[in-house]
C-alpha cells in the first residue's frame, strides 16, 4: 500500500525551509563584518584612471574596481597648512577631523614645538583603533607620515613601514612592527616600493588564519617623486605620444606663495612643453606600475576566497599639477591638486556606478564606521557618504571649502619667504578661489562643468557679481564651521609674518 502525503505538506515544507534560510541569511548579514583592503596612493590626482576617462594611461586593475564598485568623481582633500600636503591629509583621514583642529605633533614634524618624544601625539581616536575596538585585526604596510604612535595605538602588526614623507623607491628604509615584539631595526629593500608593499599585503592575506575580519592599510609611496618606476614602464610610456594638458602654462598667471618650494624646482622656469611631457610620462609610468601590483593583490585576495566579503577602497592623499597652470606640485587649491580618485567595491556596494556628489577624503572614516556597523566617535567632524553607496541620489553636501597656506617659517635661499595662502569654495558647478600674496588678493571664478581644467576666469563678468557674493558668504560660513583660522576681512587674512597662523 502506497503512503499518500497530503498536497499541503510540500508548500509547508518549502515555506519552513525558506524561512530558515532567510533567518540564517539575516543572521549572517548582521554579524559577519566585511574585511577591508584600503589602498592609498601618494600624489595621484583624480583624472588618472582609464575607465573614468583618461585614455592616455592604462590602469586595467583599478578599472576592475571601477567596474565592480562605485566611483566618486568629486572627492577632495580639505587642504594643508604647509607644503608636505600628504601629512595633514593623512592625519585628517586617520581622525575624521579638519587639520585646523588637530595638534601640530600629528602633521608638522619639523615645527619648533615638535620633538622626538611627542611626534605623533594625538588625543583623538584613529581609524585603526576604532576598527580594533570593533573586532578587526589591523595590518599596515607602506608610508606612515604621521609618526610611529598611530601604528602603535591602532595596528596589530605592520611590515615594510616607511616612517617619513618621501624617499627613493628603490632602497627604501623600513621597519616592521608587532604589538607583542615592538619595532624591528631599520632595514633596506632594493625592490620597487609598490612591489614591496604588495608582496607584504599578499603574504598577510595568504597567511591570515585569525578568526576576525581584517583591515589592511596598504599605503603607497608612489607616484610621489622621485618618479622612478621599474624601467619597463618608462620604456612603455616613452613610446606613446602624450598630449600637454589644455591648461599648460610656462609659468603661473600671477605671483603666489611657494613658487620656489622643492616640488616646483623639479623643472626649470619657464616650463617647456618638452620637459613637462617628460614629467607626465614619468608620472604615468609610476601609476601604471602601481596598477600592476594592485592587480597582484586583487588576484591574491580572490584566490584566498576572501574577495567577496572584502570592501576594497582605492584613493589618494592628494593630487598633483605636473605642468598644469605653470605648476608642478600640490601647494595650491586647483582641481589637479585637491581632487583625488575615490573607488569603493565590495559587499553591499553598487557596481559600475559613477557618482558626482561632493565629498571629502576624510569622510572615509565615518563611512567605514557605517559600513562595518561601528559607532562613529563624537570627535569625528566629517560626514559619512555611506547613504550614497545605497542610493546615488541621497542628499549630500551642497558646498565644500578648501585651503592652503604657506609654512610660517619657510626659507628660500636663506631668506624668509613671503607668506601666501589660498582659500576656495565649491558650490554646485562653480568654484571661487581667493589667493593672497604680499598683501594682494587675486580672485578667480570657474564653472567646473564647462571648464573642468580651470582655464577661463569669469570673475570680471558682471552677470556673476551676485554669485560671487553668495560664494564668499558660503566660504565665510564654512570657515567658521570648520575651525579654519583665516579672517578674510582682516589685513593679510589675520596671518602674521612668522606667527603661529
Amino acid at each position: 500500500m502506497k503512503t499518500r502525503i497530503h498536497p499541503i505538506i510540500f508548500p509547508l515544507l518549502f515555506y519552513i525551509t525558506l524561512c530558515g534560510c532567510k533567518s540564517e541569511d539575516s543572521k549572517l548579514n548582521k554579524t559577519e563584518k566585511p574585511n577591508i583592503l584600503f589602498i592609498l596612493a601618494d600624489d595621484q590626482r583624480y583624472n588618472t584612471i582609464n575607465a573614468l576617462g583618461e585614455k592616455q594611461i592604462l590602469t586595467p586593475n583599478v578599472d576592475r574596481l571601477v567596474e565592480a564598485g562605485t566611483s566618486f568623481t568629486n572627492c577632495y582633500i580639505a587642504g594643508a597648512p604647509h607644503g608636505a600636503v600628504s601629512s595633514p591629509s593623512r592625519a585628517m583621514l586617520m581622525t575624521g577631523r579638519y587639520y585646523w583642529n588637530l595638534p601640530t605633533t600629528l602633521h608638522i614634524n619639523w615645527a619648533p614645538e615638535v620633538n622626538p618624544t611627542n611626534t605623533g601625539d594625538c588625543e583623538y581616536i584613529t581609524l585603526p583603533e576604532i576598527l580594533k575596538q570593533n573586532g578587526y585585526h589591523t595590518f599596515a604596510t607602506g608610508k606612515q607620515h604621521n609618526g610611529k604612535k598611530i601604528i602603535e595605538r591602532g595596528f596589530d602588526q605592520g611590515r615594510g613601514l616607511f616612517l617619513g614623507g618621501m624617499s627613493t623607491h628603490f632602497g627604501l628604509k623600513m621597519k616592521d612592527y608587532t604589538r607583542k615584539e615592538g619595532w624591528s631595526k631599520t632595514y633596506t629593500d632594493k625592490q620597487f616600493s609598490t612591489e614591496i608593499f604588495s608582496e607584504n599585503t599578499i603574504a598577510f592575506i595568504e597567511d591570515y588564519k585569525v578568526d576576525k575580519p581584517f583591515f589592511i592599510y596598504m599605503s603607497l609611496t608612489s607616484p610621489h617623486d622621485p618618479r622612478t618606476a621599474p624601467q619597463e614602464y618608462h620604456d612603455r610610456l616613452n613610446k606613446r605620444v602624450l598630449d600637454l594638458p589644455a591648461n599648460f602654462m610656462p609659468s603661473h598667471a600671477f605671483p603666489i606663495g611657494d613658487m620656489q618650494i622643492r616640488d616646483e624646482r623639479l623643472a626649470e622656469f619657464p616650463r617647456t612643453p618638452t620637459e613637462i611631457k617628460k614629467h607626465i610620462a614619468d608620472y604615468y609610468a609610476m601609476i601604471e606600475a602601481n596598477d600592476y601590483y594592485i592587480g597582484t593583490v586583487l588576484d591574491a585576495l580572490k584566490k584566498s576566497g576572501k574577495y567577496e566579503n572584502t570592501i576594497i577602497i582605492f584613493t589618494s592623499d592628494n593630487g598633483l599639477a605636473v605642468g598644469q597652470h605653470g605648476l608642478l606640485g600640490k601647494q595650491n587649491v586647483y582641481e589637479h591638486s585637491i581632487k583625488v580618485p575615490m573607488v569603493l567595491s565590495g559587499p553591499g556596494i553598487r557596481k559600475s556606478v559613477t557618482n558626482n556628489a561632493l565629498i571629502y577624503l576624510h569622510d572615509l572614516l565615518p563611512t567605514i564606521c557605517d559600513l562595518t556597523q561601528s559607532e562613529i566617535p563624537s570627535t569625528v567632524e566629517t560626514k559619512s557618504f555611506e547613504p550614497l553607496l545605497k542610493n546615488p541620489h541621497a542628499k549630500t553636501r551642497n558646498a565644500l571649502h578648501f585651503a592652503y597656506s604657506t609654512w610660517r617659517s619657510e626659507k628660500v635661499d636663506g631668506e624668509l619667504a613671503p607668506r601666501g595662502a589660498h582659500r576656495a569654495i565649491r558650490k554646485g558647478d562653480f568654484k571661487l578661489i581667493l589667493s593672497l600674496y604680499k598683501g594682494v588678493i587675486t580672485e578667480q571664478l570657474f564653472n567646473l562643468d564647462l571648464d573642468p581644467l580651470e582655464i577661463n576666469n569669469l570673475i570680471l563678468e558682471p552677470k556673476y557679481e551676485v554669485l560671487v557674493e553668495d560664494l564668499k558668504n558660503e566660504l565665510n560660513l564654512k570657515i567658521a564651521l570648520t575651525g579654519d583660522y583665516v579672517e578674510l576681512d582682516q589685513s593679510d587674512w589675520g596671518f602674521k609674518l612668522n606667527g603661529k597662523k
